[in-house]
């Protein structure tokens, strides 16, 4: 058996050396070995570094992901599901005010004998007038039918289409039944006007700025009261009493940091407005002379009110023209303190 020989400076370095490092521990009589565990030990603590690194990064993942859902939460977009119920309702409400409205035109516009079916150009009665008139008929029917397809649950794309198409076709039904009155024809200058009006609201959809650009109309308060008591002229064709306006609003132009900072009051447009005095196609026209009116308009679309409902009531409202201070620009000059 081999003696190992260690020199005394060699055992002293070595036994300082462990119990630097603990791994060495002195009993009377006896030097035991022991095995290193620091490694063991930064190892596990390696280890649970990771698991709370993980633990970190899957805590920071579900923060996000609950976040995101927060942002975008499916309950908070509207569904849009046909109801029966509402489209018979509308359906039936549609089908009535049609009916009414084929009545009140067969015993005025259409009461004399039917003749053969002609073409026209039938405004010159109201001085090309009646094209403004068709062009706003058909944008408010589009956008109202819209609002109604709407409440009957189908999206507003296509709300919005079947709108414009329902708003086509009875204006085209309009335009046949005009084609085979005597006093009247079909006129391809209001069909053009029809298309226009129809079609504008997708051209707001498509281009933003339009949104400020809207068609509206008002009417004089004896207009109803004219009419419902004399049979001269029927209720709808009196653009004596009626005023078709383009209000613009001035946000159109102004930058962001104007609009955002509420330097001008958003809801404050300017209109230019166009009507007529002495014209009837029942006692001739031919002193009939075109007014244009310069006037401050409210943007209703601008109020407040965020709700679904309350847009569509916007929308709705948003054509009229409400009493406003205005000027006669032509064919002379007057101002008025409100004008209707």
């Amino acid at each position: 058996m081999k003696k190992i020989t260690l020199s005394i400076p060699l055992l002293l370095m070595i036994a300082l050396n462990s119990v630097i490092a603990g791994d060495i521990s002195f009993k009377p009589g006896e030097i035991k070995l022991k095995l290193k565990e620091r490694s063991a030990v930064e190892y596990f603590d390696l280890n649970k570094k990771k698991e709370n690194n993980i633990s970190v990064k899957s805590t920071k993942l579900s923060f996000t992901e609950s976040t995101f859902q927060s942002a975008y939460n499916p309950r908070k977009i509207k569904q849009y599901k046909v109801n029966p119920v509402k489209l018979t309702i509308l359906g039936v409400a549609g089908a009535g005010v049609f009916t009414g409205l084929h009545i009140f035109y067969a015993n005025t516009w259409w009461k004399d004998q039917r003749d053969y079916f002609k073409f026209a150009t039938d405004g010159y009665y109201a001085r090309n007038i009646d094209k403004a008139s068709h062009i706003f008929t058909a944008n408010a029917i589009t956008v109202g039918s819209a609002v109604a397809y709407e409440w009957a649950g189908i999206a507003p794309g296509k709300a919005l289409l079947y709108g414009a198409l329902t708003s086509l076709a009875y204006e085209t039904y309009i335009e046949i039944n005009d084609g085979f009155a005597p006093n009247w024809g079909f006129d391809w200058g209001d069909v053009g006007a029809n298309v226009f009006g129809a079609v504008y609201p997708f051209l707001q959809e498509e281009f933003k700025p339009l949104k400020h650009v809207n068609f509206k109309w008002s009417f004089k308060p004896r207009w109803i009261k004219a009419k419902t008591s004399s049979a001269e002229d029927d209720l709808l064709d009196d653009y004596t009493n009626m005023t078709f306006w383009l209000s613009v609003n001035p946000m159109i132009i102004f930058p962001k940091s104007v609009t955002k900072a509420k330097f001008y009051p958003n809801f404050l447009a300017l209109a230019v407005g166009m009507s007529i005095k002495d014209a009837s196609h029942v006692t001739g026209s031919g002193k009939a002379q075109v007014e244009w009116y310069l006037s401050f308009d409210w943007d209703v679309s601008q109020l407040p009110g965020k709700s679904d409902f309350m847009q569509k009531l916007k929308r709705i409202l948003n054509f009229y023209h409400f009493p406003a201070p205005a000027i006669k620009i032509s064919p002379e000059g007057v101002w008025y303190g409100l004008y209707f």
